[in-house]
């Protein structure tokens, strides 16, 4: 189970970013949202990033398309039309890369943990229902573009 300053802390990094980079609003949902408020997509880009040192953990983001094409487009400066499949998991792997970043230099100020290197891919069938394993937690982010969830795995 994370702790409530891994999640404050991960919600200020996911709030930095992609304020600062993308101009997007999110914030972490304090509980899982009702099942019927979901509204999933028909694919995602799942973007993997892991961290290594005193503590470590891996934390698997499955960000809607809707949201990644809107970010690839400002970030790219295309057109959302114009935005290729590898360009949107390119841009989506740098997220998570920025946000875990982020993320541990607030927790990590010393830099004793080191970064993973990211990795991402187009996802169809992503469900939070299967998503985590029970020694997972399951986070969800809301968003203009609906829901970005996270599955953390923390070891300590």
């Amino acid at each position: 189970m994370i702790s409530d300053v891994f999640k404050k802390e991960l919600n200020a990094a996911a709030v930095e970013v992609f304020g600062t980079m993308y101009f997007t609003p999110v914030e972490l949902l304090p509980e899982m949202p009702a099942r019927d408020s979901w509204r999933l997509e028909a694919s995602y880009i799942k973007s993997v990033i892991g961290y290594e040192g005193p503590s470590q953990a891996t934390l698997c983001f499955y960000f809607p398309r809707s949201l990644g094409v809107s970010i690839a487009s400002g970030f790219l400066g295309l057109e959302e039309e114009a935005i290729t499949d590898q360009q949107l998991v390119d841009t989506m792997q740098e997220s998570a890369n920025m946000i875990v970043g982020n993320f541990l230099g607030r927790i990590d100020p010393s830099g004793v943990c080191r970064l993973g290197i990211p990795g991402a891919e187009l996802v169809k069938s992503f469900s939070p229902d299967s998503a985590c394993n029970p020694e997972e937690d399951l986070l969800a982010f809301v968003s203009d573009f609906g829901l970005l969830w996270l599955v953390c795995s923390v070891q300590q």
